[in-house]
């Protein structure tokens, strides 16, 4: 395994756990996480150069200074009606992953889905939509896009992690949400540290300290390479409480999900309906691309092939998968 273990170094391998050299306390030591860390953001400015055009300014400025952007009414009531309708009639084929008492299901918004709904496949195509959700990942090609339901206190279970504020990966990636519903701070909205992106000082200080022992952390996640932070963590950082964004049906929130993030608390049987977008890639590739409407329709082809071999994986061993299937009329209750 050390020829592929060497090549992840080059891409988007982020586990400590799985990979040893990315893991190594040796090599973080002298420096091998943070090197990665600076060069995949140096990288991601330059795909930032060449696709600002793509974004309004103002929404650039509000991205590079809080790591999250804010359009409000981005859906008019007709639109958002219309799609609502299109969602709510829809059968797809649905998945379910379970995350302590939280249920998240999702609706791949593929060709074959799309088919037969007009509105969203216009919402997939449509140029400002694309656009913004492209500059915001860096990369020309569309993101992924899913209807998604947010179940909070669906099953008996321990806290979700999802909650703890946490940073994806090691480079600048992207989600965003378009609420199909208002979200209210009872429903757990959309939670982000402000400002949490920049590589500042006291967080490079604190990533290198995590990055020299995270191999041996245990907590599921931050030895995977998705950082958890809890407040004193970012007190240490020089950062602000997490802020939850509420928002009106309607409203598109775009997140660069490197800074630190969550769900909002809930109550117990809380949920939030809305399209998530989601875009990551090789960090270390300066081509932007070029938007090709056929990488899509490949990408959804593995990743539905994904799906079926861990599907195929969890069946022989007698447990569903994390991603398993549901009924799509569970997500629409």
């Amino acid at each position: 395994m050390w020829p592929v273990w060497f090549l992840g170094l080059f891409g988007q391998a982020k586990s400590f756990r799985a990979n040893p050299i990315i893991g190594s306390r040796l090599l973080n030591r002298l420096g091998l996480h943070m090197m990665r860390v600076v060069l995949a953001r140096l990288v991601a400015h330059i795909r930032w150069f060449f696709l600002m055009g793509k974004m309004p300014k103002k929404l650039r400025q509000d991205y590079a200074r809080d790591g999250f952007c804010v359009v409000e009414g981005f859906l008019d009531k007709e639109e958002l009606a219309a799609i609502r309708a299109e969602v709510l009639s829809s059968a797809g084929e649905a998945r379910q992953m379970v995350q302590g008492n939280t249920a998240t299901q999702r609706i791949l918004l593929d060709h074959a889905y799309l088919a037969n709904k007009p509105k969203l496949h216009a919402l997939s195509e449509d140029r400002t939509f694309v656009n913004m959700l492209s500059y915001a990942g860096a990369k020309a090609t569309a993101p992924l896009l899913y209807i998604q339901r947010i179940r909070n206190g669906r099953l008996e279970g321990g806290a979700d992690p999802q909650k703890t504020m946490h940073s994806d990966t090691f480079h600048p990636t992207m989600k965003a949400w378009l609420f199909l519903e208002d979200v209210t701070p009872e429903m757990g909205p959309f939670t982000y540290v402000r400002g949490s992106h920049r590589l500042t000082r006291e967080r490079f200080k604190w990533e290198y300290i995590r990055s020299c022992n995270a191999g041996r952390l245990s907590d599921g996640y931050s030895e995977k390479g998705s950082f958890r932070a809890g407040p004193e963590d970012l007190t240490a950082m020089n950062l602000p409480a997490p802020e939850g964004i509420t928002a009106r049906a309607g409203t598109l929130v775009i997140a660069n999900t490197n800074g630190f993030h969550g769900r909002g608390q809930a109550a117990a049987g809380a949920n939030r309906l809305e399209i998530w977008a989601y875009s990551r890639h090789n960090p270390f590739n300066p081509l932007p691309g070029f938007g090709l409407p056929f990488m899509n329709r490949i990408e959804h082809f593995f990743l539905h092939a994904y799906w079926r071999h861990m599907d195929k994986k969890a069946k022989s061993r007698g447990v569903p998968s994390s991603w398993h299937l549901i009924s799509a009329r569970e997500m629409f209750d």
